[in-house]
């Protein structure tokens, strides 16, 4: 038998019901019954609580200047086809402007170098937070275009031997071949080890590895007087991207900083 509610109980007790996940949990059993019962309503309440405070963070969690912005998650799996719709997301907070650049108008810098700055920033913070932005997020922050946010990265990447780990690099998407031309320069004609390269690029010791075999394969046929399209269905990727490691392959041979001749080099690597 259960025991009578006294009348505090009674008069406060509906105040704990309105909550938003009641509410929800409402409008699930009303407009969606062949949902469950109450524990499978329950779960899916709670998971959409957890996406909401993910997506609408409080105020106070934002500093001057700071926004949230909903990154693609770093450990997605990208695929043909594969709509925004079916990949995960992942919030994360990005200093859109931050004190360095209001130092840095105030010493008269100039204001493309100041941009790129913060385009390389925004990259790198939504990295450090497990997720990854497209050129297309950093350009709607910025309010520049596509092909600015491009120019930035690219010269960045240039200048500083080093690789932004935007979606195209992490998730290997995108026509860019800039992070390959890294890793397979620093491999093959720079001679620095697996670990090193995948210490200095940020890339996983099996994309690296995964890069330089390509190259390896594409080049065993070059020299066995495969046609592309025989070169792709042997190495099982597109002819394209077989154009673009003969490019590579092109480049690296030209090299005059190499160590020893690019087409010996293969034979060395611990693959």
């Amino acid at each position: 038998m259960k025991k009578p509610l006294s009348s505090l109980a009674a008069s406060l007790g509906p105040l704990e019901k309105k909550t938003f996940a009641a509410a929800l949990g409402r409008f699930f059993e009303d407009q969606c019954p062949q949902m469950g019962g109450d524990l499978t309503r329950g779960v899916l309440v709670t998971k959409v609580q957890q996406l909401v405070e993910e997506f609408y963070p409080p105020h106070t969690h934002l500093r001057m200047g700071q926004v949230m912005w909903p990154a693609i998650d770093e450990n997605e799996t990208a695929a043909y086809g594969k709509t925004m719709e079916k990949t995960r997301l992942k919030p994360v907070f990005l200093d859109l402007i931050a004190p360095e650049d209001i130092e840095a108008v105030l010493k008269a810098e100039a204001r493309p170098l100041i941009r790129q700055r913060a385009t390389v920033r925004l990259f790198q913070q939504a990295k450090a937070q497990g997720g990854v932005l497209s050129c297309a997020d950093v350009a709607s922050l910025m309010r520049l275009s596509l092909a600015t946010i491009s120019k930035y990265v690219r010269s960045w990447e240039k200048d500083k031997q080093e690789i932004i780990p935007r979606r195209g690099t992490v998730h290997d998407l995108g026509p860019s071949l800039t992070h390959k031309r890294l890793i397979c320069y620093q491999v093959l004609v720079q001679g620095k080890s697996i670990e090193q390269t995948a210490r200095e690029t940020r890339h996983s010791l099996d994309a690296i590895t995964r890069y330089v075999q390509d190259y390896k394969r594409i080049l065993t046929c070059l020299r066995a007087g495969l046609s592309v399209k025989e070169t792709a269905f042997a190495v099982k990727v597109s002819e394209k991207l077989v154009y673009e490691y003969l490019n590579l392959i092109a480049e690296n041979q030209m090299d005059s900083t190499a160590q020893k001749p690019i087409m010996d080099i293969e034979d060395d690597l611990p693959f």
